[in-house]
């Protein structure tokens, strides 16, 4: 008996290549193309592979971030998408394009604006002065670094449809926004279309007397099957309650609401953004089940071990579960 509104399908996995049949909701035909996306282990492993003598491959899994002509594959075929193109954002699209990523997608709505010259050093005057699109900058930026990766921009916000269709594409999605509705969004997202998300935040907190108090910020690496965001408490209902309706806010929270010279600070965060994607693509490092706390005055990073949480309404109802299929109502 199918699921009406899940996929279903067998799939036969070889040490480099997989084959097998899907069904897919509302649909009689089954689907034999398949390109398959595994994660186990903080690896993201995608098939087919090219086939390469047991030498290259030994070598890659000995020393997985070095040049190899198998690790170019990896990078190339990957499609990553980054969610926001400000502070942290602008700096994470050089990083993957340096690395040799096949395509990024760049996705936010806005335009560049003088506040932006304080959160990161790829949004300057002349952006400012022009307007130009936010993501129009990143794929310049990106071009300076190389010609040989995709850039695709799109020009809408989380979860527009456009939005949407482009980060279903997506092998990893880095999130850089600036608030937690935005972020719920994306976390719903990986999870139906079982896509890992590499979230980056950073805020500027004050007193009451205006005094600051902290730089903090975080990275997190949400895996489907693992720990989502609202396991750990990141998200809450409360939270998303005492948002400003989920709109974004300045850098500095206090009573003068205002932006603050933080683009040094959302480079840590960036640099660390597209190493966790390099990590996920090549297999390098440990379990990715933590998130990593930074404290932007004392200049750490420090992890914080993570655990899925029993009856997650989340976890429950949209891992896996693809695209929503509507029902008409009285039907």
């Amino acid at each position: 008996m199918l699921i009406p509104d899940r996929p279903h399908g067998s799939v036969v996995f070889a040490k480099d290549s997989a084959a097998g049949l899907v069904a897919l909701p509302n649909s009689d035909e089954f689907c034999d193309a398949l390109t398959v996306r595994c994660i186990q282990d903080g690896r993201l492993a995608t098939w087919p592979l090219p086939r390469v003598g047991d030498q290259e491959y030994k070598g890659f899994l000995l020393r997985p971030i070095a040049d190899s002509p198998l690790i170019r594959h990896i990078l190339r075929g990957s499609v990553v998408a980054v969610v926001g193109a400000s502070g942290g954002g602008s700096q994470v699209t050089p990083h993957l394009a340096a690395m040799g990523i096949g395509e990024v997608i760049s996705i936010d709505p806005q335009r560049a604006d003088r506040s932006n010259m304080l959160a990161t050093p790829n949004l300057g005057w002349i952006e400012a002065l022009l307007g130009i699109h936010k993501v129009t900058s990143a794929r310049s930026r990106g071009w300076l670094t190389t010609l040989h990766t995709k850039f695709t921009c799109v020009r809408a916000s989380v979860p527009e449809r456009k939005a949407l269709e482009a980060l279903k594409r997506a092998d990893v999605i880095v999130g850089c926004v600036n608030n937690l509705h935005a972020r719920a969004d994306l976390n719903e997202i990986a999870w139906r279309y079982c896509i890992p998300l590499v979230d980056i935040g950073l805020r500027v907190t004050t007193d009451l007397s205006d005094r600051l108090t902290g730089v903090p910020g975080q990275r997190s690496t949400v895996l489907p099957g693992g720990p989502c965001l609202w396991c750990t408490d990141f998200l809450t209902d409360e939270k998303l309650r005492a948002e400003t309706g989920g709109r974004g806010r300045s850098y500095l929270q206090g009573p003068n609401d205002r932006d603050a010279l933080v683009s040094c600070f959302n480079g840590v965060l960036a640099g660390e953004a597209a190493a966790e994607v390099l990590r996920l693509l090549s297999g390098l490092g440990p379990n990715r089940e933590m998130r990593l706390q930074y404290d932007g005055q004392d200049g750490t990073l420090q992890p914080v071990i993570v655990k899925p949480r029993k009856g997650c309404e989340l976890c429950n109802e949209a891992l896996s579960a693809g695209d929503p299929v509507w029902a008409p109502l009285g039907g």
